[in-house]
């Protein structure tokens, strides 16, 4: 197949427009249009890593974090970015990066780390905010099954484990065609009264253009009335970090124990602790620190993180117990998710995980007594 298909694919399980404002997931480079030989997954593009999927034979490298973060002015060997650029192009590699798009998604790394430990109860911690719309239209009686249809084949009127809901009300439409119109219902010139159905569904901002081609390609009317209104409608399975029931009371040694069965778990800092057991957790892959208040004001009693600054130890006892155990490690599950999720589209056989992934943060062990 081509790398354009495996790019949909993963797409319509992890749509773009789930990353945050600040992030560039999606597709960085290369051409999408060359049937794919083989794809590597790594949490990092590094030179390496190009190398090892040019060795392997892939054409096609997926990551977690994204190679262009910020924009470039030039390309030369100066920066490892740039020089990952060059040798990308070089070999005509296609460089895709689920960032926050899958941070946000119930597929993502957040999700995964509920359901391995057992979570019950489990919600996002922070909802994403701006993400849905309520879309409104009206139309003739008679038009208004099949817009209805369309609406639904398009994906709009998601709600959890119902597709296709929508909210009608029947009245009265009034206007009057000007002399160059070309009316559905009545006449150039005269006002027109037209029994008509409102139809209203919630759409995803992921979904939106698509949505609204299909109700233009559906109505009759030559100028459709339609209504796009954000809403502040939230769900509970789109946003940033997650927080939990445990399956029992624990202590955060074996909390991390358990953790440990999945994915490294090295070293971990944590904000003043006695050793009490704990129910409710909170746990927000990466960088996910600016998350602890809204953990504790939710009754997290625990909340895990990859990385926090050193106030945040401080500031984090008026709310709960911080716990970090570095950015690396708790995305490290990414390549994972990627993969399950392409297996779908393209079986295992092409399918790579690369052994040069590897934490850019190095400790320098010291020697007792020395």
């Amino acid at each position: 197949m081509k790398i354009s298909e495996l790019i949909s694919f993963l797409e319509t399980q992890v749509p773009v427009s789930l990353q945050e404002s600040y992030d560039n997931s999606g597709l960085q480079l290369g051409n999408t249009d060359q049937e794919c030989r083989g794809v590597l997954l790594a949490i990092d593009i590094t030179e390496a890593v190009l190398q090892e999927a040019v060795d392997l034979g892939c054409n096609a490298i997926f990551t977690h974090h994204p190679l262009l973060f910020h924009s470039l002015r030039r390309i030369t060997s100066e920066t490892y970015i740039e020089r990952c650029v060059a040798f990308a192009l070089k070999h005509d590699l296609v460089i895709y990066s689920a960032h926050t798009s899958l941070d946000n998604s119930s597929l993502g790394p957040n999700f995964y780390w509920a359901r391995m430990m057992g979570l019950r109860n489990v919600q996002v911690l922070e909802p994403k905010s701006d993400y849905y719309f309520k879309v409104v239209t009206y139309a003739p009686l008679q038009d208004a099954d099949a817009i209805r249809t369309a609406l639904a084949d398009a994906g709009a009127g998601m709600q959890g484990e119902y597709s296709g809901c929508s909210f009608s009300v029947d009245g009265e439409g009034r206007f009057t065609p000007s002399s160059d119109a070309h009316p559905h219902c009545g006449a150039p010139g005269e006002a027109h009264v037209e029994p008509e159905t409102c139809i209203a569904v919630l759409v995803d901002r992921g979904r939106l253009s698509t949505v609204l081609s299909a109700l233009r390609s559906a109505h009759p009317y030559e100028e459709p009335a339609i209504d796009v209104l954000p809403i502040s409608y939230q769900s509970p399975e789109v946003g940033g970090g997650v927080i939990g029931d445990l399956p029992r009371p624990m202590t955060l040694k074996e909390i991390v124990d358990s953790m440990s069965a999945f994915q490294p778990v090295e070293r971990v800092c944590h904000s003043r602790y006695d050793g009490h057991k704990v129910s409710r957790v909170a746990f927000c892959s990466g960088s996910g620190a600016s998350l602890y208040k809204r953990a504790g004001r939710r009754g997290a009693e625990l909340f895990i993180t990859g990385e926090a600054k050193y106030n945040d130890f401080y500031d984090a006892t008026d709310y709960t117990v911080l716990a970090t155990y570095g950015h690396y490690e708790s995305e490290l599950m990414t390549q994972n998710i990627l993969g399950d999720i392409l297996s779908e589209k393209m079986g295992t056989f092409a399918l790579h995980y690369s052994v040069n992934s590897a934490n850019p943060v190095n400790y320098l062990e010291r020697s007792n007594g020395k």
